[in-house]
């Protein structure tokens, strides 16, 4: 039971979220509702073998890492220079365009792409730390980090997509190997990964009781 405990931390953040609706309802923070009610389903169809076929659910899996991946780059490219995001749209959409092909003709539909998901990833990373980049590089302006919500949806994110791709990096290796261990290490890091995510996206939701000025 303890393997699905960050399942709490997602109905944490989506409570947390409708509890401040009224605060972000003006902000990009309420795209967040039908994103956390869609992963909300998935995980709890999931919980109940609702998308296993063939003994796999990795065509699930597919669709929700490619879902997650439009909504994030999405959310931290608008919270770029304007500069920046006509070049980081243009990555976005190739590696989109990428996953498909992935999906299709490469590594196949049922099966899980794991080089279309280390690709999704890794630009998500690249996304956040050109984000605290450009933050570090703020002048005139006196900020107190701990209040701002991007700092923490962009640091829960970071632990977030850095312990997914160094997983997704080595799955190939251990699943080959066949072994038991690559079982519960996912238990592991999938949990703690999804804890630092969601508990830094309910705090976020959080920082608009004390600030009415977001990032950006």
């Amino acid at each position: 039971m303890l393997k699905y405990i960050y399942f709490v931390f997602e109905i944490l953040a989506l409570t947390t979220l409708l509890s401040q609706y009224k605060k972000i309802e003006k902000t990009q923070y309420v795209y967040f509702l039908p994103f956390l009610v869609f992963i909300l389903s998935y995980e709890t169809g999931s919980l109940y073998d609702i998308f296993i076929i063939n003994g796999s659910n990795a065509w699930a899996v597919n669709i929700v890492i490619t879902i997650e991946f439009l909504f994030y780059s999405s959310f931290l490219i608008a919270l770029l220079d304007k500069k920046s995001r006509a070049r980081l749209t243009i990555l976005t959409a190739s590696v989109f365009l990428f996953t498909v092909i992935d999906v299709l003709v490469i590594q196949g539909f049922w099966n899980l792409c794991t080089i279309a998901i280390l690709l999704q990833y890794l630009v998500l990373i690249i996304l956040i730390c050109i984000f605290f980049y450009q933050l570090m590089h703020r002048t005139g302006e006196h900020l107190s980090l701990i209040q701002l919500p991007h700092f923490w949806v962009n640091t829960g994110l970071l632990f977030f997509c850095l312990a997914e791709f160094l997983f997704f990096a080595a799955f190939t290796y251990m699943i080959t190997k066949k072994t038991y261990s690559y079982s519960l290490l996912w238990d592991v890091i999938s949990n703690m990964a999804n804890i630092i995510l969601y508990s830094c996206l309910s705090i976020s939701f959080l920082c608009f009781n004390r600030t009415k000025k977001v990032l950006y």
